[in-house]
């Protein structure tokens, strides 16, 4: 039963990329929810349902009062008891089962389905980002951003339909059924709903930018210590190890301190509720009893009003909160843009063809780069390099020789001038076809967390196990442990197997 619902929308679904997604907040979730649109139209269907089933429930309570005051029980039984059996097997069975129709297109349906489509596409739109980019950020800001926004969106999701609509519907069957006991009725319930409403544009002002402030403050603190973790080489060298972490403390307290500001909304939001809420009731069943004891309404008016305004007593403060929350995740959806919502500005020209390797010469022409700054970098630089020959770049630190490699990888693309393979402007060729005919042993010796085998077929894929083989031998690491070949032996197997494989 389960699959069923779990299968109404698959996450990974073909779809359109582009390099520029949508920079605003609603139009970023909607271009999201195509594939969703059929279960945000049955789920929200299924809120009004629901919601329209509590009220009739909370009728039909003032309609029994005043039917068991009719007459003698016996004569009551006799009269009613067919509708009696009716409405305790629609509250004994199909009340739970379009109530677990809700809950399932949501819970089950949406839910985890919205934020995978969500997390897989904007990992698929980062993954496209150039070096250039990467270099220009925190790693673990990046990946928190990725990580968060998707379960943020989800959140706004869940209390669009679950609270949002509900209470929405909650509301109009509130005063129709008020309406109906007496119209007056109304009027307390109106000048309750336009104060609600104040504190909730108050609440939603202050919870927005608070909840960004948050979410910011957070990404910052994750991208610090995982810069540290990362680098941590590094900072026992150096003996850094105070200075790392007061630099985390730093970020550590601004998450505390906009964290502390946030929750001071939420505090004046609950206790000025909580007076309106008393307004509400004093309201509604103040005025219900006034009623009644002029002979104008009847025990079961009262009794409804009362069961009513008790229950929105207990749903005003949740919905609230939900309506607090859904800003709330909004404001982290809104941080998250900022990484997720940068266009990929390194592309591939349109229609562009596979780089055809032929000799591997290679001409570079009048090639600048200078990551923006005046000085420094390439300038005018003209080079060609024959089929087979070796070639040492000689340079001070800032040069450019790395530079060069990478402009060559076309990790960036150079601000004038052009360099050629083979006669074939490596800007008018696909990227990917480029570095697969490029072979490179890095300065650093890099290692991803994954099995060694893994690691030695990061070069080649299709490469059989005799060569996976060989790799590991030639970097005599063949007969080494499997924790010793997570180190040293497997990043040199697997540096000296790219350089085979090129």
């Amino acid at each position: 039963m389960f699959r069923f619902f779990e299968g109404l929308v698959d996450p990974y679904i073909e779809y359109q990329e582009t390099d520029a997604p949508p920079t605003r907040l609603w139009p970023f979730l909607w271009s999201f929810a195509g594939p969703f649109r059929k279960a945000f139209a049955a789920t929200a269907f299924m809120a009004i349902v629901v919601a329209g089933i509590e009220i009739w429930l909370i009728w039909y309570l003032g309609h029994l009062t005043d039917m068991l005051s009719e007459g003698a029980p016996a004569e009551i039984w006799q009269a009613h008891w067919p509708e009696f059996l009716g409405v305790a097997a629609f509250i004994l069975v199909v009340r739970p089962i379009l109530q677990f129709l809700d809950v399932a297109l949501l819970n089950n349906g949406i839910g985890p389905s919205w934020a995978t489509l969500i997390r897989w596409r904007t990992h698929r739109h980062v993954m496209r980002q150039s070096v250039g980019w990467f270099e220009n950020d925190f790693a673990g800001r990046i990946a928190n951003r990725i990580m968060q926004t998707p379960s943020a969106s989800n959140e706004v999701v869940f209390q669009v339909f679950d609270a949002v609509a509900y209470s929405f519907a909650y509301a109009l069957g509130a005063a129709i059924l008020l309406a109906g006991a007496d119209v007056r009725l109304l009027v307390p319930l109106f000048a309750w709903f336009a104060l609600y409403a104040a504190l909730m544009v108050w609440t939603v002002r202050r919870v927005g930018p608070a909840s960004r402030a948050s979410s910011a403050a957070r990404s910052e603190l994750n991208g610090r210590i995982v810069d540290g973790y990362t680098n941590i080489h590094s900072v026992k060298m150096f003996a850094h190890h105070d200075r790392e972490i007061a630099y985390g403390k730093q970020a550590i307290e601004g998450v505390r301190q906009t964290y502390a500001r946030e929750m001071r909304v939420y505090s004046i939001m609950g206790g000025v509720l909580t007076a309106q809420n008393g307004l509400l009731i004093v309201g509604v069943v103040g005025w219900a009893m006034a009623l009644y004891f002029n002979g104008q309404a009847s025990v079961g008016i009262v009794v409804a009003a009362t069961a009513l305004t008790l229950r929105m007593n207990a749903m005003t403060g949740w919905i609230m909160w939900a309506v607090t929350n859904l800003f709330q995740q909004l404001g982290v959806v809104s941080e998250g843009m900022q990484t997720i919502s940068q266009p990929v500005t390194l592309v591939d020209a349109p229609d562009a063809p596979a780089l055809e390797v032929t000799e591997g010469r290679i001409e570079i022409d009048g090639l600048s780069h200078h990551y923006g700054k005046a000085a420094g970098g390439l300038d005018r630089v003209t080079l060609s390099v024959a089929p087979g020959e070796k070639v040492g770049l000689v340079g001070p630190s800032g040069a450019g020789k790395s530079t060069l490699v990478k402009l060559l990888l076309r990790f960036y693309d150079a601000e004038t001038g052009v360099i050629r393979i083979d006669g074939q402007d490596i800007a008018q060729v696909r990227q990917e076809s480029l570095r697969r005919a490029i072979g490179m042993v890095q300065q650093d010796s890099a290692l991803l967390h994954r099995s060694v085998r893994e690691n030695i077929l990061y070069g080649d894929p299709d490469a059989t196990e005799a060569r996976v083989e060989q790799a590991a031998r030639q970097a005599e690491a063949h007969e080494t442990s499997s924790s010793t070949w997570r180190t040293a032996a497997g990043a040199g197997a697997m540096t000296r197997w790219w350089a085979s494989v090129a």
